[in-house]
C-alpha cells in the first residue's frame, strides 16, 4: 500500500511538472508569435515613416515654399500617406496617371490626374506614371532622387538602431511596374526572413524601396528575455518545491520507520541488562554466595555494569524528549577529564575482558580540567567506547589521549576497528542512523542514538566532535572542549 501511495504521488508530481512546463511552452510560443507580429508592424512603420519623411525633405529642398510648417503638417499626415499610397498602387490597363507639384509664391499645388481609355491595351501592360516637379528640371529631379536613396537608407538604419536592431538591414530597389528588382544588397545564398512593403522614396515615384532582414527571431527572443527568465525561474522553483516536499515526506517516512525500529531495538536492549541482573541476583540468593565473597563480588560487578548500561540507555531515551521539549540545563562543575576517563575504563573491565578488547589511556603531563556535567561527560566517554567495541572486529584496541592546545582540551579516541566509509561519516551523528552491514542489514544491535547523543552533549558543552576514518584502518573521534579557566 505504501508503494502504491508513493507511486501515485510521484506520478502526480511528474504530470504536474509536465503540464506546467507544457503550459509555459504554449504561452511562450503564443507570446513569441505576438511579439514577432508586433516587431514586423514596427519595422513596417519605420520604412513608411522614413519614406514619407524622405519625400518631404526632397520637397522642402525646392525653392520658394513659404510656410514649411504647414507643408510638413500636410505631407507628413496619415491622410496624405494613404492618399499617396493609393495613387502609387493604382495599376490598371488603360489607366494613365500624372502627379505633379508646383510651388507658386505663397502656395503649393499638388495635382493627381488619372485618365481611363475606353479601349485598354493588352492585359499586363501599364502606362508609366508621369511625375513632375514644376520648379525643377528633369536633371535636377534625377540628382535629387539619387540623393534620396542614400538618405532613405540612412534614415532606415537610424530608426532600426532606435528599435535596438543593430544587425545590418538590406534593401531592394524596384523599377516600374515594380515586379522586377533593380538592385538587391542581400548577399547571395542568404534567405530573407522579413520583407517590408514597397514604398516610394523620391519625387519621381518611379522606384520603390523595400527593407529586407535576414534574421528577426533573435530580436524577438531578446525582447522576451524577461518572460523567458521568469518562466524558467517559475519551473525551477516549482521543481525545487516538489523536491523539498518529497524530501521532507521521505525523511518523515524514514524517521517514522526509524522510530519503529528504535522501539523494537530498545525493547531488546532493555531486556538484556534486566535479564542479566535478574539472573545474577537470583544466583546470589540461590547459591548463597554470601559465603563466597569472590564470586559474589564478580556477580555484583556484572550487575553494576549492566545497571550502568541500562542507565545510559535511559539517558538516551530521555534525551529524545529533551530535544522535543526544549533545552535542559546542565549541572556544570569543575571536571577532570582524565579521572573521568579512567573511571569509565575501570567500570568496563568485565565488558573489555569479555570482548577481548584492550584500551590504553595516554595521560597528559598536566590535569585536563573543563567545566561540564559529570554525568553527561561520563556517558559521552562510555558511548564512544561501547560503540567502538560493538562494531569492532577481533583483537580490538583503542588508544585514548587528552592534551591541552591553547585554551582547549583535545580528547582523541582512536581504534583499530573496521572503519567507516566516507558515505556514512556525515550521517553517523544523525538520530536513529545506523550503518548497515552486508545485504543492507543491521548486523549489530543498537538504537542509533549513541553518536547522536554524543554530538548533542558535546555541542551543549560548547565543544565540537570530528570523525576521521578509512575502511579497514579504524576510526578516530576527536572531541574539542573549552578548557576551564
Amino acid at each position: 500500500m505504501k508503494w502504491l501511495r508513493a507511486k501515485h504521488t510521484y506520478t502526480l508530481i511528474v504530470l504536474s511538472l509536465l503540464l506546467s512546463t507544457g503550459l509555459q511552452f504554449v504561452w511562450l510560443q503564443q507570446l513569441f508569435l505576438a511579439q514577432r507580429k508586433q516587431l514586423e508592424q514596427e519595422l513596417e512603420q519605420v520604412v513608411s515613416n522614413a519614406s514619407q519623411l524622405n519625400i518631404f525633405s526632397s520637397l522642402v529642398s525646392l525653392s520658394g515654399p513659404a510656410d514649411q510648417r504647414r507643408l510638413k503638417r500636410f505631407f507628413l499626415s496619415p491622410q496624405w500617406r494613404l492618399m499617396r499610397q493609393a495613387y502609387d498602387n493604382m495599376k490598371m490597363s488603360g489607366v494613365k496617371s500624372t502627379y505633379s507639384i508646383f510651388i507658386r509664391g505663397d502656395s503649393t499645388a499638388v495635382q493627381m490626374n488619372m485618365s481611363l481609355k475606353d479601349k485598354p491595351g493588352k492585359p499586363g501592360t501599364y502606362k508609366k506614371p508621369v511625375n513632375a516637379v514644376g520648379n525643377m528640371t528633369a536633371e535636377q529631379v534625377m540628382i535629387s532622387d539619387s540623393i534620396s536613396l542614400i538618405t532613405m537608407k540612412r534614415r532606415v538604419t537610424s530608426e532600426l538602431k532606435k528599435l535596438g536592431i543593430n544587425q545590418p538591414g538590406y534593401d531592394k530597389i524596384f523599377e516600374y511596374p515594380f515586379t522586377k528588382v533593380q538592385k538587391n544588397t542581400l548577399p547571395k545564398g542568404q534567405e530573407q526572413v522579413f520583407a517590408s512593403k514597397l514604398y516610394s522614396f523620391n519625387l519621381q515615384g518611379t522606384q520603390r524601396y523595400q527593407l529586407v532582414l535576414a534574421e528577426i527571431n533573435s530580436i524577438v527572443w531578446y525582447r522576451m528575455r524577461y518572460y523567458l527568465v521568469s518562466s524558467v525561474l517559475m519551473i525551477l522553483l516549482t521543481c525545487m518545491a516538489f523536491y523539498f516536499i518529497l524530501r521532507l515526506l521521505r525523511n518523515q517516512q524514514l524517521y517514522a520507520d526509524a522510530r519503529a525500529d528504535f522501539a523494537s531495538n530498545m525493547t531488546h536492549e532493555f531486556k538484556t541488562p534486566i535479564a542479566t541482573v535478574s539472573v545474577a541476583l537470583e544466583s546470589i540468593t540461590k547459591y548463597n554466595l554470601a559465603n563466597d565473597p569472590e564470586t559474589l563480588q564478580h556477580y555484583l560487578d556484572i550487575s553494576q555494569h549492566e545497571l550502568q548500561r541500562l542507565n545510559l540507555m535511559v539517558e538516551k531515551v530521555l534525551h529524545i524528549s529533551q530535544d522535543n521539549a526544549g533545552e535542559q540545563p546542565l549541572n556544570l562543575e569543575l571536571y577532570e577529564v582524565q579521572a573521568g576517563l579512567q573511571q569509565v575504563i575501570n567500570s568496563m573491565k568485565l565488558q573489555l575482558q569479555k570482548s577481548h578488547a584492550g584500551i590504553r589511556l595516554v595521560p597528559s603531563a598536566e590535569p585536563c580540567f573543563v567545566y561540564g556535567d559529570p554525568v553527561h561527560l561520563t556517558n559521552i566517554f562510555y558511548n564512544l567506547i561501547d560503540n567502538a567495541i560493538k562494531y569492532a572486529g577481533d583483537a580490538f584496541e583503542m588508544e585514548i589521549s587528552c592534551e591541552y592546545q591553547g585554551n582547549q582540551v583535545i580528547l582523541t579516541f582512536k581504534d583499530n576497528g573496521r572503519g567507516i566509509e566516507k558515505i556514512h561519516q556525515d550521517k553517523v551523528f544523525e538520530r536513529f542512523y545506523r550503518i548497515t552491514g552486508a545485504g543492507d542489514t543491521h548486523d549489530v544491535k543498537g538504537s542509533g542514538l549513541g553518536l547522536h547523543y554524543v554530538r548533542q552533549m558535546v555541542e551543549k558543552h560548547r565543544g565540537m566532535i570530528r570523525l576521521k576514518s578509512e575502511p579497514g584502518k579504524g576510526s578516530t573521534f576527536i572531541i574539542t572542549l573549552p578548557a576551564a579557566t
